[in-house]
């Protein structure tokens, strides 16, 4: 868990460094996330098929460099359907310029603390690339520290809150 913390702050930091830009805008941002992956301890049996659908609302803390929220959702694992919730903070990395488009994309590092209604416990996080600040792809891993397994997994993201419109001096 310290680990946790010590990567935690580096890559605040790390962040904390780059340009501030249009990403991370101050204020609300909400996705819906599909995910899906298998759950393994990597040495015995078989490795479990693991899917489901998360809703993620976050608020701006740090504009530019840092969001919080909360993850909630269900999935489907081990033959049954179940529910998980818990905090998140996403960290921009970089930004992907489109010369005077603005911003194609970012990258950023995601980390979160999900608590399932099956008594999973997981610890982990992800990378993932917010493309035209509509489509998110992400991968991620998590550690299940109450079963002893890893979850990885492969998400797709589409944003559900609208886009606050820039005033343009052009249009007044």
């Amino acid at each position: 868990m310290k680990y946790l913390f010590y990567i935690s702050f580096n890559l605040f930091f790390i962040s904390c460094l780059a340009q501030t830009d249009t990403e991370f805008p101050p204020g609300f941002i909400m996705h819906a996330k599909l995910h899906n992956g298998m759950i393994t301890d990597f040495h015995r049996g078989a490795d479990l098929y693991v899917g489901g659908f998360q809703l993620i609302p976050q608020v701006t803390v740090v504009p530019g460099k840092l969001r919080a929220g909360v993850v909630a959702g269900g999935f489907y694992g081990g033959k049954i359907v179940e529910g998980q919730f818990g905090p998140t903070i996403s960290v921009k990395l970089k930004t992907f310029n489109a010369g005077p488009f603005g911003s194609a994309a970012n990258l950023h590092l995601t980390g979160d603390h999900i608590w399932g209604t099956g008594k999973q416990k997981l610890a982990g996080g992800g990378i993932h690339v917010d493309l035209l600040n509509k489509l998110v792809l992400g991968l991620t891993a998590h550690r299940d520290y109450e079963f002893n397994t890893w979850w990885l997994q492969s998400a797709l993201g589409l944003r559900l809150s609208k886009i606050k419109k820039t005033k343009e001096p052009f249009n007044e």
